[in-house]
């Protein structure tokens, strides 16, 4: 009954008003179907646009991760050949004594404490300090290269060097040495 009506109307209606009415038409059902299909598809691209990109971006991040631990895995396999073995009988306390020696340090050294090993994740890290009085420069940097050529992998952790008051060439160092052991 409502169509006839509508119908009805129609009929009576001036052929400039139908065009008025076919194009409003027209134009409501323009706005229903981009409201309803196009702009969700169009939010649902830029979505996943912005989702692309977070993406390449987590995917760069990563691979520069990968590249650095694959780069940290080498320098601790090189680290690694260079510790002693575990059954090996290193002492970093006697390397110290020769390594002053070799350096003609030995009647400087006023203390070589050795601290007390400590385990962090699989590995037993192993300290000595060293005191060292009226050291000049060219012997202290002497036993730092001596150190630094040591068949096993021995590192100065710490190093204080304070120069004497009553002659400056003089020097007083404290040293921390370390090495490590795998476990």
């Amino acid at each position: 009954m409502m169509m006839q009506v509508l119908k009805e109307r129609w009929r009576h209606l001036a052929p400039r008003e139908r065009m008025i009415l076919s194009i409003g038409g027209a134009v409501v059902l323009g706005c229903v179907l981009f409201l309803a299909l196009i702009d969700p598809l169009l939010t649902k691209m830029d979505t996943l646009e912005r989702k692309t990109l977070r993406k390449q971006k987590e995917r760069s991040e990563l691979t520069l991760l990968a590249a650095e631990y694959a780069a940290k895995q080498a320098r601790l396999a090189q680290r690694e050949q260079r510790l002693p073995p575990a059954e090996s009988n290193f002492s970093l306390l006697a390397f110290m004594e020769e390594a002053a020696t070799s350096a003609q340090l030995r009647d400087r050294i006023v203390g070589m404490q050795p601290q007390q090993p400590t385990t962090v994740q699989g590995y037993q890290e192993t300290a000595v300090d060293l005191r060292l009085d009226g050291v000049e420069l060219p012997q202290l940097l002497a036993l730092l290269v001596v150190l630094e050529q040591a068949p096993y992998d021995v590192q100065v952790r710490h190093i204080q060097i304070k120069p004497k008051y009553d002659n400056p060439v003089n020097l007083d160092a404290s040293l921390r040495i370390v090495t490590y052991v795998k476990v």
